[in-house]
Protein backbone atom coordinates (compact mmCIF):
# COMPACT_ATOMS: atom_id res chain seq x y z
CA UNK A 1 0.00 0.00 0.00
CA UNK A 2 1.59 3.34 -0.88
CA UNK A 3 1.47 7.00 -0.27
CA UNK A 4 0.95 9.77 -2.74
CA UNK A 5 4.90 10.81 -1.89
CA UNK A 6 5.73 7.42 -0.84
CA UNK A 7 5.41 3.93 0.92
CA UNK A 8 3.69 3.82 3.82
CA UNK A 9 3.12 1.39 6.55
CA UNK A 10 0.83 -1.58 6.72
CA UNK A 11 -1.50 -1.89 9.66
CA UNK A 12 -3.66 -5.13 9.44
CA UNK A 13 -6.53 -3.00 11.14
CA UNK A 14 -5.86 -0.32 8.97
CA UNK A 15 -6.24 -2.82 5.75
CA UNK A 16 -9.79 -3.98 7.40
CA UNK A 17 -11.36 -0.63 7.94
CA UNK A 18 -10.50 0.10 4.64
CA UNK A 19 -11.65 -2.84 3.15
CA UNK A 20 -14.88 -2.20 4.72
CA UNK A 21 -14.85 1.70 3.44
CA UNK A 22 -13.97 0.16 -0.08
CA UNK A 23 -17.76 -1.96 -0.01
CA UNK A 24 -19.26 1.13 1.40
CA UNK A 25 -18.55 3.44 -1.28
CA UNK A 26 -19.81 1.16 -4.05
CA UNK A 27 -23.04 0.57 -2.08
CA UNK A 28 -23.38 4.71 -2.05
CA UNK A 29 -22.35 4.76 -5.81
CA UNK A 30 -25.78 2.19 -6.34
CA UNK A 31 -23.50 -1.07 -6.30
CA UNK A 32 -25.65 -2.86 -3.93
CA UNK A 33 -24.09 -6.54 -4.71
CA UNK A 34 -20.66 -4.86 -4.30
CA UNK A 35 -18.33 -7.38 -2.01
CA UNK A 36 -14.80 -8.92 -1.78
CA UNK A 37 -14.59 -12.32 -3.01
CA UNK A 38 -11.39 -13.14 -1.44
CA UNK A 39 -7.89 -10.82 -0.77
CA UNK A 40 -4.64 -11.56 -0.47
CA UNK A 41 -1.45 -9.97 0.53
CA UNK A 42 2.38 -10.81 -0.56
CA UNK A 43 5.67 -9.83 -0.45
CA UNK A 44 7.45 -7.53 -3.02
CA UNK A 45 10.79 -7.08 -0.77
CA UNK A 46 12.03 -7.15 2.24
CA UNK A 47 9.94 -4.35 3.90
CA UNK A 48 6.89 -3.96 1.06
CA UNK A 49 3.81 -6.03 0.09
CA UNK A 50 1.73 -5.91 -2.03
CA UNK A 51 -2.08 -6.51 -1.86
CA UNK A 52 -4.72 -8.30 -3.91
CA UNK A 53 -8.20 -7.68 -3.98
CA UNK A 54 -10.89 -9.63 -5.96
CA UNK A 55 -13.83 -7.40 -6.29
CA UNK A 56 -17.46 -8.67 -7.34
CA UNK A 57 -18.82 -5.40 -8.34
CA UNK A 58 -22.49 -6.52 -9.29
CA UNK A 59 -25.05 -4.35 -11.47
CA UNK A 60 -25.55 -0.87 -10.90
CA UNK A 61 -29.10 -0.22 -9.09
CA UNK A 62 -31.41 2.65 -9.34
CA UNK A 63 -34.49 4.01 -7.11
CA UNK A 64 -37.97 3.01 -7.98
CA UNK A 65 -41.38 3.72 -6.97
CA UNK A 66 -41.26 5.08 -3.52
CA UNK A 67 -44.47 4.46 -1.27
CA UNK A 68 -45.89 5.90 2.17
CA UNK A 69 -47.63 3.98 4.92
CA UNK A 70 -48.60 4.84 8.16
CA UNK A 71 -48.24 8.49 7.99
CA UNK A 72 -51.24 10.67 9.56
CA UNK A 73 -49.91 14.15 10.51
CA UNK A 74 -48.09 14.82 7.39
CA UNK A 75 -49.20 14.03 3.86
CA UNK A 76 -47.07 12.44 1.47
CA UNK A 77 -46.43 15.32 -1.08
CA UNK A 78 -44.61 17.25 2.58
CA UNK A 79 -42.59 13.87 3.12
CA UNK A 80 -41.29 13.79 -0.59
CA UNK A 81 -40.33 17.31 -0.38
CA UNK A 82 -38.08 16.70 2.58
CA UNK A 83 -36.54 12.77 1.08
CA UNK A 84 -35.64 15.00 -2.11
CA UNK A 85 -35.04 11.64 -3.96
CA UNK A 86 -36.63 11.07 -7.41
CA UNK A 87 -37.12 7.40 -9.12
CA UNK A 88 -34.27 7.15 -11.38
CA UNK A 89 -31.22 8.50 -9.26
CA UNK A 90 -28.56 6.06 -7.96
CA UNK A 91 -29.84 3.74 -5.49
CA UNK A 92 -27.49 4.75 -2.16
CA UNK A 93 -28.74 2.98 0.85
CA UNK A 94 -26.53 6.01 3.09
CA UNK A 95 -28.28 8.55 1.35
CA UNK A 96 -31.94 6.91 2.01
CA UNK A 97 -30.89 6.65 6.03
CA UNK A 98 -29.31 10.50 5.71
CA UNK A 99 -32.79 11.35 4.61
CA UNK A 100 -34.86 9.52 6.92
CA UNK A 101 -32.83 9.68 10.21
CA UNK A 102 -29.44 11.55 10.44
CA UNK A 103 -28.49 14.48 8.71
CA UNK A 104 -26.29 16.85 9.85
CA UNK A 105 -28.82 19.59 9.03
CA UNK A 106 -31.91 18.89 10.49
CA UNK A 107 -33.58 18.71 6.93
CA UNK A 108 -34.59 14.62 7.38
CA UNK A 109 -37.92 13.17 8.03
CA UNK A 110 -37.13 11.83 11.56
CA UNK A 111 -36.35 15.53 12.15
CA UNK A 112 -39.43 16.52 10.88
CA UNK A 113 -41.65 14.58 13.60
CA UNK A 114 -38.99 15.07 16.73
CA UNK A 115 -38.84 18.68 16.24
CA UNK A 116 -42.57 18.64 16.71
CA UNK A 117 -42.94 16.12 20.03
CA UNK A 118 -43.09 13.16 18.33
CA UNK A 119 -40.30 11.19 20.23
CA UNK A 120 -40.85 7.87 19.54
CA UNK A 121 -41.69 8.30 16.08
CA UNK A 122 -39.81 5.38 13.66
CA UNK A 123 -39.85 4.95 9.84
CA UNK A 124 -38.59 1.38 8.52
CA UNK A 125 -37.99 1.51 5.13
CA UNK A 126 -39.05 -1.80 3.31
CA UNK A 127 -37.79 -2.60 -0.49
CA UNK A 128 -40.79 -4.44 -1.75
CA UNK A 129 -39.74 -4.88 -5.52
CA UNK A 130 -36.47 -5.68 -7.21
CA UNK A 131 -36.77 -5.91 -10.65
CA UNK A 132 -33.83 -5.47 -13.27
CA UNK A 133 -31.54 -2.97 -11.86
CA UNK A 134 -34.50 -0.79 -10.41
CA UNK A 135 -35.50 -0.92 -6.49
CA UNK A 136 -38.98 0.10 -4.89
CA UNK A 137 -39.27 1.35 -1.31
CA UNK A 138 -42.48 1.67 0.90
CA UNK A 139 -41.83 3.71 4.16
CA UNK A 140 -43.45 2.40 7.11
CA UNK A 141 -43.90 4.52 9.56
CA UNK A 142 -44.89 4.81 13.07
CA UNK A 143 -45.70 8.33 14.37
CA UNK A 144 -46.28 7.52 18.08
CA UNK A 145 -47.98 10.55 20.54
CA UNK A 146 -46.75 13.89 20.69
CA UNK A 147 -45.01 14.51 23.88
CA UNK A 148 -44.43 17.07 26.28
CA UNK A 149 -41.85 18.20 28.42
CA UNK A 150 -42.34 17.83 31.81
CA UNK A 151 -39.23 17.91 33.78
CA UNK A 152 -35.45 19.77 33.33
CA UNK A 153 -32.81 18.03 34.83
CA UNK A 154 -29.42 18.55 35.64
CA UNK A 155 -26.78 16.35 36.73
CA UNK A 156 -22.81 16.63 36.84
CA UNK A 157 -22.49 20.33 37.63
CA UNK A 158 -20.22 19.98 41.14
CA UNK A 159 -19.17 24.08 40.94
CA UNK A 160 -21.46 24.99 38.69
CA UNK A 161 -24.77 26.27 40.15
CA UNK A 162 -28.10 25.07 37.94
CA UNK A 163 -29.26 28.30 37.23
CA UNK A 164 -26.14 28.68 35.21
CA UNK A 165 -26.83 25.92 33.13
CA UNK A 166 -31.06 25.73 33.05
CA UNK A 167 -31.40 29.66 31.76
CA UNK A 168 -28.77 28.34 28.50
CA UNK A 169 -31.00 25.28 28.03
CA UNK A 170 -34.17 25.93 25.28
CA UNK A 171 -35.91 23.19 26.37
CA UNK A 172 -38.58 24.26 28.81
CA UNK A 173 -40.80 22.26 30.85
CA UNK A 174 -44.67 22.67 28.65
CA UNK A 175 -43.28 22.24 25.32
CA UNK A 176 -43.41 20.11 23.01
CA UNK A 177 -40.27 17.73 23.09
CA UNK A 178 -38.08 19.34 20.25
CA UNK A 179 -34.38 17.21 18.89
CA UNK A 180 -33.57 20.44 17.80
CA UNK A 181 -33.57 22.49 20.98
CA UNK A 182 -31.95 19.67 22.58
CA UNK A 183 -29.18 20.28 20.04
CA UNK A 184 -29.35 23.92 20.60
CA UNK A 185 -29.40 23.37 24.00
CA UNK A 186 -26.09 21.27 24.17
CA UNK A 187 -24.43 24.25 21.86
CA UNK A 188 -24.93 26.84 24.40
CA UNK A 189 -24.03 24.77 27.63
CA UNK A 190 -20.38 24.37 25.46
CA UNK A 191 -20.56 27.61 24.90
CA UNK A 192 -20.42 28.61 28.64
CA UNK A 193 -16.23 27.17 28.63
CA UNK A 194 -16.60 25.19 31.97
CA UNK A 195 -17.97 22.10 30.77
CA UNK A 196 -16.36 19.01 28.65
CA UNK A 197 -18.55 19.54 25.32
CA UNK A 198 -18.10 16.33 23.98
CA UNK A 199 -19.41 14.59 26.91
CA UNK A 200 -22.27 16.55 27.64
CA UNK A 201 -25.10 13.81 27.23
CA UNK A 202 -29.05 14.98 26.51
CA UNK A 203 -31.19 11.78 26.92
CA UNK A 204 -35.37 12.04 27.45
CA UNK A 205 -36.39 9.96 30.86
CA UNK A 206 -39.51 8.74 32.19
CA UNK A 207 -41.10 8.42 29.04
CA UNK A 208 -44.84 7.78 29.52
CA UNK A 209 -46.92 7.34 26.62
CA UNK A 210 -50.17 7.18 28.57
CA UNK A 211 -49.92 10.78 29.35
CA UNK A 212 -47.44 11.88 26.58
CA UNK A 213 -45.20 13.20 28.87
CA UNK A 214 -41.05 13.23 29.42
CA UNK A 215 -38.61 14.56 31.31
CA UNK A 216 -34.79 16.01 29.79
CA UNK A 217 -31.79 15.03 31.51
CA UNK A 218 -28.81 16.80 30.25
CA UNK A 219 -25.87 15.00 31.99
CA UNK A 220 -22.53 17.40 31.88
CA UNK A 221 -19.28 17.44 32.76
CA UNK A 222 -17.23 20.38 34.34
CA UNK A 223 -13.48 20.91 33.29
CA UNK A 224 -10.87 23.13 34.89
CA UNK A 225 -11.40 26.51 32.88
CA UNK A 226 -9.48 28.86 35.58
CA UNK A 227 -6.06 30.30 34.55
CA UNK A 228 -2.87 31.40 36.02
CA UNK A 229 -0.16 33.19 34.23
CA UNK A 230 2.97 33.33 35.80
CA UNK A 231 6.01 34.05 33.78
CA UNK A 232 9.49 35.87 33.58
CA UNK A 233 11.30 37.16 31.15
CA UNK A 234 14.99 39.15 30.26
CA UNK A 235 15.25 41.77 27.81
CA UNK A 236 17.08 45.08 27.55
CA UNK A 237 18.87 44.39 30.65
CA UNK A 238 16.07 43.83 32.94
CA UNK A 239 14.10 41.75 34.35
CA UNK A 240 10.36 41.49 33.47
CA UNK A 241 7.72 39.14 35.48
CA UNK A 242 3.95 39.14 35.07
CA UNK A 243 1.33 37.73 37.53
CA UNK A 244 -2.18 36.80 36.05
CA UNK A 245 -5.41 35.41 37.36
CA UNK A 246 -8.73 34.70 35.42
CA UNK A 247 -11.93 33.06 36.91
CA UNK A 248 -14.10 32.32 34.68
CA UNK A 249 -16.43 30.55 36.89
CA UNK A 250 -16.79 33.00 39.46
CA UNK A 251 -19.74 34.26 41.90
CA UNK A 252 -19.07 38.14 42.86
CA UNK A 253 -22.43 37.33 45.45
CA UNK A 254 -20.55 34.94 47.57
CA UNK A 255 -18.03 37.52 47.85
CA UNK A 256 -18.13 38.21 51.39
CA UNK A 257 -19.53 34.51 51.87
CA UNK A 258 -16.57 32.58 53.70
CA UNK A 259 -18.34 29.30 53.21
CA UNK A 260 -18.33 29.67 49.44
CA UNK A 261 -14.57 30.56 49.54
CA UNK A 262 -13.52 27.20 48.26
CA UNK A 263 -10.75 28.26 47.31
CA UNK A 264 -12.42 31.63 45.48
CA UNK A 265 -16.70 31.79 45.22
CA UNK A 266 -17.48 30.47 41.90
CA UNK A 267 -20.27 28.92 40.29
CA UNK A 268 -22.31 31.68 38.88
CA UNK A 269 -20.88 32.06 35.56
CA UNK A 270 -19.20 35.14 35.82
CA UNK A 271 -15.55 36.03 34.84
CA UNK A 272 -12.71 37.60 36.65
CA UNK A 273 -9.69 38.72 35.74
CA UNK A 274 -6.48 40.17 37.69
CA UNK A 275 -3.01 41.09 35.76
CA UNK A 276 0.17 42.56 36.51
CA UNK A 277 3.48 42.96 34.92
CA UNK A 278 6.40 45.36 36.06
CA UNK A 279 10.27 45.32 35.84
CA UNK A 280 10.32 47.94 38.58
CA UNK A 281 10.70 51.41 38.28
CA UNK A 282 11.02 51.58 34.63
CA UNK A 283 7.82 49.89 33.43
CA UNK A 284 4.96 48.54 35.23
CA UNK A 285 1.26 47.63 33.77
CA UNK A 286 -1.52 46.53 35.85
CA UNK A 287 -5.58 45.46 34.09
CA UNK A 288 -8.96 44.35 35.92
CA UNK A 289 -12.06 42.97 34.02
CA UNK A 290 -15.44 41.76 35.13
CA UNK A 291 -18.25 40.75 33.40
CA UNK A 292 -21.73 39.02 33.99
CA UNK A 293 -23.33 37.68 31.02
CA UNK A 294 -27.07 37.44 32.75
CA UNK A 295 -27.15 40.92 34.40
CA UNK A 296 -30.17 40.61 37.12
CA UNK A 297 -30.15 36.71 35.97
CA UNK A 298 -33.36 37.11 34.20
CA UNK A 299 -32.62 38.00 30.28
CA UNK A 300 -29.23 37.19 28.89
CA UNK A 301 -27.91 40.88 29.03
CA UNK A 302 -24.45 40.92 29.07
CA UNK A 303 -22.08 43.37 31.47
CA UNK A 304 -18.82 43.92 31.28
CA UNK A 305 -16.36 46.14 33.22
CA UNK A 306 -12.56 46.46 32.83
CA UNK A 307 -9.65 48.80 33.65
CA UNK A 308 -5.80 49.47 33.03
CA UNK A 309 -2.84 51.46 33.99
CA UNK A 310 0.57 51.47 33.07
CA UNK A 311 3.61 53.36 32.97
CA UNK A 312 6.55 53.42 31.06
CA UNK A 313 9.81 55.48 32.10
CA UNK A 314 13.73 55.70 31.87
CA UNK A 315 13.79 55.39 35.95
CA UNK A 316 14.14 58.86 37.03
CA UNK A 317 12.04 60.36 39.84
CA UNK A 318 9.21 62.97 39.35
CA UNK A 319 10.39 66.56 39.66
CA UNK A 320 13.81 65.55 37.35
CA UNK A 321 14.30 67.44 34.65
CA UNK A 322 15.91 64.74 32.04
CA UNK A 323 12.90 62.31 33.12
CA UNK A 324 11.25 60.73 29.78
CA UNK A 325 8.02 58.93 31.04
CA UNK A 326 4.23 58.09 29.98
CA UNK A 327 1.23 57.21 32.00
CA UNK A 328 -1.56 55.74 29.93
CA UNK A 329 -5.00 54.95 31.98
CA UNK A 330 -7.95 53.52 30.97
CA UNK A 331 -11.60 52.46 31.85
CA UNK A 332 -14.66 50.74 29.53
CA UNK A 333 -17.94 50.11 30.53
CA UNK A 334 -19.71 47.05 28.13
CA UNK A 335 -23.71 46.45 27.61
CA UNK A 336 -24.79 43.31 25.51
CA UNK A 337 -27.99 42.12 24.21
CA UNK A 338 -28.85 38.60 22.62
CA UNK A 339 -30.93 39.63 19.41
CA UNK A 340 -34.06 37.14 18.07
CA UNK A 341 -33.94 39.20 14.35
CA UNK A 342 -32.48 38.20 11.64
CA UNK A 343 -32.27 34.83 14.01
CA UNK A 344 -31.45 34.49 17.63
CA UNK A 345 -27.53 33.73 17.00
CA UNK A 346 -27.00 37.35 16.82
CA UNK A 347 -25.78 39.55 19.83
CA UNK A 348 -24.90 43.20 19.78
CA UNK A 349 -22.81 45.02 22.10
CA UNK A 350 -22.36 48.82 22.97
CA UNK A 351 -19.27 49.91 24.93
CA UNK A 352 -18.21 53.54 26.21
CA UNK A 353 -14.28 53.68 25.87
CA UNK A 354 -12.46 56.31 28.05
CA UNK A 355 -8.08 56.33 27.41
CA UNK A 356 -6.03 58.81 28.83
CA UNK A 357 -2.25 60.08 27.84
CA UNK A 358 0.19 61.81 29.90
CA UNK A 359 3.00 62.29 28.42
CA UNK A 360 6.78 64.19 29.99
CA UNK A 361 9.55 64.76 27.57
CA UNK A 362 8.33 61.09 25.55
CA UNK A 363 9.75 61.96 21.94
CA UNK A 364 8.16 58.51 20.67
CA UNK A 365 4.73 60.22 20.93
CA UNK A 366 3.60 63.24 18.33
CA UNK A 367 3.96 65.65 21.33
CA UNK A 368 6.45 65.03 24.24
CA UNK A 369 4.73 66.92 26.91
CA UNK A 370 1.08 66.96 27.81
CA UNK A 371 -2.10 65.15 28.09
CA UNK A 372 -4.43 62.90 25.33
CA UNK A 373 -7.57 61.76 25.62
CA UNK A 374 -9.47 59.07 23.82
CA UNK A 375 -13.31 58.79 24.17
CA UNK A 376 -15.07 56.81 21.97
CA UNK A 377 -18.23 54.71 21.18
CA UNK A 378 -17.85 51.01 20.23
CA UNK A 379 -20.82 48.91 18.52
CA UNK A 380 -20.36 45.34 17.33
CA UNK A 381 -23.02 43.45 15.94
CA UNK A 382 -21.80 39.69 15.69
CA UNK A 383 -23.22 36.12 14.82
CA UNK A 384 -22.31 33.41 15.85
CA UNK A 385 -23.40 29.40 15.22
CA UNK A 386 -20.38 27.79 15.69
CA UNK A 387 -20.82 23.78 17.26
CA UNK A 388 -17.88 23.88 19.81
CA UNK A 389 -16.06 27.11 20.94
CA UNK A 390 -12.19 25.73 20.84
CA UNK A 391 -12.62 22.51 17.79
CA UNK A 392 -15.64 23.89 15.91
CA UNK A 393 -17.09 21.13 13.36
CA UNK A 394 -19.46 23.33 11.99
CA UNK A 395 -21.51 27.18 11.70
CA UNK A 396 -19.33 30.40 11.18
CA UNK A 397 -18.49 33.65 13.05
CA UNK A 398 -19.43 37.18 11.55
CA UNK A 399 -18.85 40.29 13.47
CA UNK A 400 -19.08 44.06 12.61
CA UNK A 401 -17.38 46.41 14.38
CA UNK A 402 -17.41 50.18 14.42
CA UNK A 403 -15.64 52.54 16.76
CA UNK A 404 -15.81 56.37 16.46
CA UNK A 405 -15.50 59.28 18.91
CA UNK A 406 -17.26 62.29 19.36
CA UNK A 407 -16.87 65.34 16.13
CA UNK A 408 -14.97 67.45 17.92
CA UNK A 409 -13.94 69.37 15.05
CA UNK A 410 -17.37 70.26 14.42
CA UNK A 411 -18.56 71.36 17.83
CA UNK A 412 -15.45 74.15 18.63
CA UNK A 413 -14.01 76.61 17.01
CA UNK A 414 -10.14 75.42 16.91
CA UNK A 415 -8.34 76.11 13.33
CA UNK A 416 -6.43 72.78 13.14
CA UNK A 417 -4.48 74.31 10.10
CA UNK A 418 -2.76 76.38 12.47
CA UNK A 419 -3.21 74.31 15.89
CA UNK A 420 -0.27 72.48 17.56
CA UNK A 421 0.09 68.95 18.01
CA UNK A 422 -1.11 69.28 21.23
CA UNK A 423 -3.81 70.98 20.68
CA UNK A 424 -4.97 68.99 17.92
CA UNK A 425 -4.72 65.71 19.57
CA UNK A 426 -5.59 66.43 22.96
CA UNK A 427 -9.14 65.04 22.16
CA UNK A 428 -8.52 62.31 19.39
CA UNK A 429 -10.90 62.15 16.88
CA UNK A 430 -11.57 59.22 14.01
CA UNK A 431 -13.99 56.25 13.02
CA UNK A 432 -13.04 52.88 12.40
CA UNK A 433 -14.73 50.43 10.61
CA UNK A 434 -13.93 46.58 10.48
CA UNK A 435 -15.49 43.32 9.40
CA UNK A 436 -14.73 39.96 10.19
CA UNK A 437 -15.57 36.69 9.35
Amino acid sequence: MYKVFGSGKFLQNKYDEDKLNLISKMHEKGYRDAEIIKDTTYRTGKSTIGVKIDLHEGPKYYFGNITWAGNAKYSTKVLETILAINKGEVFSEKKLERKLTSSPGGDDVSSLYMNDGYLTFNVDPVQTKVYGDTIDLEMRMYEGPQYTINNIKVKGNELTNDKVILREIRTKPGQKFSKELIVRSTREIAQLGNFDDTKTDPKPININPNDGTVDIEYTVVEKPSDQIELSGGFGGGRVVGTLGLTFNNFSARNLFNKSAWKPLPKGDGQKLSIRGQTNGKFYQSYSFSFSEPWLGGKKPIYFGISAFTSLQSNGLRNGDANQQKIRMNGMTYSLGKRLKWPDDYFQANTSINLQQYILNNYNAFIFSTGTSYNFNLTQEISRSSVDAPIFPTSGSNLKLTIQATPPYSLLNNKNYAIATDKEKYRFTEYHKWKFES
